[in-house]
Formats: structure tokens, sequence, C-alpha cells
């Protein structure tokens, strides 16, 4: 099985990019710190593009409409179940505050260095390291 995610790096004129504490009740991670993210659910007759799908999920997630503004990067990786390509995109807020909703415990506006603290993925400092220094 091949899944495909598509994943948002969303920053702000400050310099500051918005990270969601997954739920602490969650099955997968939970309360690690992450980026907007979800898995493309293809159905009969959705004619969804990927940049519509990750509106979607930024919206689920967060609460926000977004601008896409460029392609940041992708990547794979190989569990034992399935192969899982990430696509990942550099966005800022088109309209709405970023507020916890059901898949999120908590969110915050922060710095590259206070990313650097949190509990989070390896890949997602990563990328955002990635996007802090695109946007120098």
């Amino acid at each position: 099985m091949f899944r495909v995610v598509t994943a948002a790096v969303i920053h702000d004129k400050n310099g500051k990019f918005l990270m969601a504490q997954r739920h602490l009740k969650d099955d997968n991670q939970p309360g690690i710190w992450a980026i907007p993210a979800g898995h493309i659910e293809v159905e009969k007759g959705d004619s969804d593009t990927l940049e519509e799908d990750l509106r979607r999920e930024v919206r689920e997630e967060v609460g926000v409409e977004i601008n896409i503004d460029r392609y940041l990067e992708n990547h794979s990786w190989v569990s034992e179940d399935y192969k899982k390509l990430t696509i990942v995109f550099l966005c800022t807020i088109k309209s709405g505050e970023p507020k916890a909703l059901s898949e999120t415990e908590e969110v915050r506006w922060l710095t590259l260095d206070e990313i650097r603290k949190l509990n989070c993925a390896p890949s997602v400092l990563r990328l955002i390291e990635k996007a802090a220094d695109l946007l120098k």
C-alpha cells in the first residue's frame, strides 16, 4: 500500500511558524508538536487537487484558510505496512485565527529557536529549518 500526505509549513511576516500539538489522547504520537498535515483520501469521483486537500486539512486541524505560496519539498519513507510520500508546501494564512480543534491540543506561533525546544519529530524540525533559510 502507498499513502500520500500533504503538509503545510505556515509562516508569518515576523519569522514565526505555526505549530500544532497533537491531542494527548491521539493514537499516533500523542502530544507531539507538528505542522498541519493529512493523508490524502481518494474516493470514487474525487477530483480535488493536492492543494485543495491540503487547504481542507489545515481548516480541519487549525481552522484557517491558507495561501499556498510555494512547493517546499517531498520525502518518503517505508513502514512495515505501507510506503508514504509526504509533499510539503510553504504557506501563509489567508484568513482566520489559528485555534485548537478536534485533532489538536494547542496551537502556537513560534520562532525556530522555540521549535527546537519542543517535542517534535526531527523531520518536522528539518522542514522548519529549511523554510527559515528560504525566508531569509
